[in-house]
C-alpha cells in the first residue's frame, strides 16, 4: 500500500507530526542543529559534545544574529561634554578689592587674597568652552549654551532659561497689588488640595487652576516638576472644603506694568507673562559661543555636567589656587601695585597698593629715625611693642602710609628690604641665630629685576610656601578687606 501511495505521488499517508514521530531528530534543549545529528547518526558516529566554551558553539548559537555593534553612535552621544574652564575674578568684586588696596597702607598676601575670591563664589568668574574632539562638532552645534542677560543664569535648555527669567525677573518689571474679589459663584463637586502644604487650590474646573499650580511650583518647590507636583494634590469632596476654598477666595493679585500710567487696568499672571514674553523675554536671552558665567550661578544651573565642571574648578583652586593668583597678578600689575616676596627669594608673594621706599635715616628727624630704626633692628614686632605714646603711633603711621615701612595686615611692621621679614620662617631664623650667633646665614638666591617684575605663569606659580602655610591661618587678609 505504501509502494503504491509513493508511485500515484501522494507519498507516505502518515500524518503523524515529526515531533511525535521516533528518533525525529528534534533538539530541545540542545545546541547543535538537527541535520549534523542526523548525519552522524546514520553513519553511526557520535559527534563530538561541545563544550561551554567551543568556538563552533558560539558559532553555532550566533548564526542568524546581527553583529554586536561594540561602540554605539547612541552612547557617544549620550556622553556628557567636557569643558575647558579659566577661573578669574569677577569684574565687580575686583574692582572693589583694588580699591581697597589703593586706599591702604598694609600689605596683602597674594594667597589669601586669591582665597577671598573663592570663598564667595558670586565673585568669581568662570570662562567655560566646550572641549572640542574629533567628531564632535555636531554635537556642540546642536547644544548651544543659552544665558540670562541679567544674571548669567546659563543652561543648554531654552525653555530652563526662560523659566528662571519669569521666577526671578518679572517682578523688575511688574508691580503687584492685592484686591478684594467677590467669592466664587456656582455649584462645585470638588476642591484641589495641596499634599505637601495642605493649601486648598481651588476646583479643577475652573479658569485659573492651572495659574495656581505653576504659582505654587515657582513659591514654594522650585527644583519640583509640574508632573512631580500634580501627583501630591489631592481631591475633596466635602462641603466644608468647598466652603473654606469659596472663603479664601475673596482676595485677587493684579500685575501692573512698572511706571504705567494711572487708572491702567491690571493684569492676571497669565496676562503679565504673556506680555512679559512678547516685549521683554527676546532682548533678555543670549546664545553665547564661550559662556562667561559666575560660579554661583554655575553651580545653579539646571545643567548637571555645567554645574559638575564648575564645582570641580573651584574645588581644583581651593586645593592650589593657581589659576586665580596668576589672575590677579595681572591685574594688579596692570593697576601699577608693588610686588615683593618676604624672607627670601622663594618666601610668600605680598601686593600693596603704594610704593616700597626704603626710609634714610640719615636726614630725617629724630623722632622718625627713632622708629624705623628700632623697626630695623626688631622685624615682625607689633605696634604695642614699637609706639609706646601718641606721638610714637603718629609716627608709625606716617613711615607705614608713605611706604617707608612695610604693614602686615596681622598687626606686625618690618623694613623695607628686598626681602622684608615676616612670619614664623623669620622668628624661626631669628631663634636659631641667637642660640647660634657665629653660624653663618644661608646665602639667598639673587632674582634679576626682570625676572621679578614678570607675572609667573601657573606651572610655576609664585604661591607655593608649604613651611609657612601649615603654620599660619588661611585667609588672615579677609578681615581686613571687609572693614
Amino acid at each position: 500500500m505504501d509502494n503504491e501511495n509513493n508511485i500515484l505521488g501522494f507519498g507516505s499517508l502518515d500524518f503523524t507530526p515529526d515531533w511525535a514521530k521516533k528518533d525525529a531528530g528534534v533538539t530541545v534543549g540542545r545546541t547543535r542543529p538537527v541535520r549534523e545529528t542526523q548525519e552522524a547518526e546514520r553513519r553511526g558516529d557520535k559527534p563530538p559534545r561541545k563544550g561551554p566554551f567551543s568556538p563552533d558553539r558560539d558559532r553555532d548559537r550566533d548564526r542568524g544574529r546581527k553583529p554586536f555593534a561594540k561602540f554605539r553612535p547612541e552612547a557617544e552621544r549620550a556622553r556628557p561634554p567636557e569643558f575647558d574652564v579659566t577661573v578669574l575674578p569677577e569684574t565687580k568684586a575686583l574692582g572693589t578689592v583694588m580699591r581697597k588696596l589703593q586706599q591702604d597702607y598694609h600689605a596683602y598676601k597674594l594667597k589669601d587674597l586669591a582665597y577671598f575670591f573663592l570663598d564667595n563664589p558670586s565673585s568669581v568668574l568662570l570662562k567655560i568652552v566646550p572641549k572640542k574632539e574629533e567628531g564632535d562638532a555636531q554635537r556642540q552645534k546642536a547644544q548651544p549654551f543659552f544665558q540670562c542677560r541679567s544674571c548669567s543664569f546659563a543652561s543648554v535648555s531654552e525653555q530652563d532659561v526662560i523659566a528662571h527669567i519669569l521666577a526671578s525677573h518679572l517682578s523688575e518689571y511688574f508691580d503687584t497689588k492685592e484686591i478684594d474679589a467677590e467669592p466664587p459663584k456656582g455649584n462645585f463637586n470638588c476642591v484641589a488640595k495641596c499634599g505637601l502644604s495642605g493649601v486648598l487650590l481651588g476646583p479643577p474646573n475652573i479658569h485659573e487652576f492651572n495659574s495656581i499650580v505653576r504659582e505654587m511650583i515657582r513659591t514654594r518647590y522650585p527644583g519640583m516638576s509640574e508632573s512631580e507636583y500634580r501627583s501630591h494634590i489631592v481631591m475633596l469632596r466635602d462641603s466644608e472644603s468647598i466652603e473654606a476654598w469659596r472663603g479664601q477666595a475673596v482676595k485677587k493679585t493684579l500685575y501692573f506694568r512698572k511706571g504705567a500710567a494711572e487708572g491702567e487696568p491690571g493684569m492676571t499672571r497669565e496676562q503679565a507673562e504673556g506680555q512679559f514674553r512678547r516685549s521683554m523675554l527676546p532682548s533678555m536671552i543670549d546664545t553665547p559661543k564661550t559662556l562667561m558665567i559666575t560660579a554661583d550661578a554655575a553651580l545653579k544651573s539646571p545643567y548637571r555636567p555645567l554645574a559638575s565642571a564648575a564645582s570641580a574648578a573651584l574645588e581644583a583652586e581651593r586645593r592650589a589656587p593657581y589659576k586665580m593668583c596668576f589672575a590677579l597678578r595681572g591685574a594688579f600689575h596692570h593697576r601699577k601695585m608693588n610686588f615683593f616676596r618676604t624672607n627670601d627669594s622663594k618666601g610668600q608673594e605680598f601686593v600693596c597698593g603704594h610704593e616700597l621706599k626704603t626710609f634714610d635715616s640719615a636726614h630725617a628727624i629724630p623722632e622718625l629715625a627713632r622708629i624705623a630704626d628700632f623697626i630695623a633692628a626688631n622685624p615682625c614686632l607689633p605696634k604695642a611693642e614699637i609706639a609706646k605714646t601718641p606721638d610714637d603711633e603718629r609716627q608709625l603711621f606716617w613711615l607705614a602710609s608713605t611706604g617707608h615701612v612695610v604693614a602686615f595686615t596681622n598687626g606686625v611692621f618690618s623694613a623695607v628690604e628686598k626681602y622684608p621679614k615676616y612670619g614664623p620662617q623669620w622668628q624661626k631664623k631669628k631663634a636659631a641665630k641667637e642660640e647660634n650667633p657665629d653660624k653663618p646665614e644661608t646665602p639667598e638666591t639673587t632674582e634679576s629685576p626682570e625676572n621679578q617684575e614678570q607675572p609667573e605663569t601657573p606651572e610655576t606659580p609664585a604661591t607655593a610656601e608649604p613651611t609657612e602655610m601649615q603654620e599660619e591661618t588661611r585667609n588672615e587678609d579677609s578681615a581686613k578687606l571687609v572693614e
